[in-house]
């Protein structure tokens, strides 16, 4: 009995039936969200859009890419805004970057909270951070805010449903030393993400487009 135990417990690891069980990837639950290989195609930014235009990137920088692997697969699109009727030759600069990650091995519930608490220890004399939890997304979702002295420099809307997990960053830069430029406010700037990440979960349940075009490099 012995002998034969060994043998079979050769051959789990032989095959790699020991890394599976409760953690392979037939037992990931996405809650429905289809992977999509450009999220540039499907993330919504109707919102900033009313008060930016999309300032696009050269075949050279592409702006967003995607990867599917064993462990799991991501998607990513980072957009540079510019906002509208805007004349000055140092404007001031919004990014606004989606990645959703398919997590196919493991699940993330468990560490997910944890892990946006540690921005509320990256703390420095110039940059503060705060976490708030966000009602209304997924099983649990999250605000983080990033100030830089007295002036709002970045919000992370970080969402975790199943095993998928979700983040819209938004960030902005002020535009020449000589120009005063403010951003807009935190409750402005959080109504536009709320919105357009309730739009692009919406269109994740949908199947992935084969027309939309890859910005991965050399695609």
């Amino acid at each position: 009995m012995v002998v034969a135990s060994v043998t079979w417990a050769a051959t789990l690891m032989a095959t790699g039936a020991l890394d599976k069980g409760t953690s392979d990837s037939a037992a990931a639950d996405f809650k429905g969200y289809r992977f999509h290989h450009d999220m540039c195609e499907t993330a919504k930014l109707k919102s900033f859009q009313q008060e930016y235009r999309i300032q696009e990137s050269s075949s050279d920088d592409p702006d967003g890419y995607s990867s599917r692997q064993k462990g799991l697969d991501v998607s990513r699109c980072s957009r540079t805004l510019i906002e509208h009727g805007e004349t000055s030759k140092t404007p001031p600069t919004t990014y606004v970057s989606t990645t959703v990650t398919w997590h196919k091995k493991s699940d993330p519930a468990p560490e997910f909270a944890s892990e946006q608490r540690t921005w509320e220890d990256q703390k420095t004399g110039t940059y503060q951070y705060e976490v708030s939890p966000v009602d209304g997304f997924g099983d649990e979702a999250y605000l983080i805010k990033e100030e830089r002295g007295d002036s709002l420099g970045r919000l992370m809307l970080e969402v975790r449903a199943g095993w998928m997990t979700y983040e819209m960053s938004w960030s902005w830069f002020g535009g020449g030393i000589d120009e005063d430029f403010e951003p807009p406010s935190e409750k402005t700037v959080t109504g536009w993400m709320k919105k357009d990440t309730r739009a692009t979960l919406a269109a994740l349940k949908k199947p992935d487009s084969k027309k939309a075009p890859g910005r991965d490099p050399g695609a």
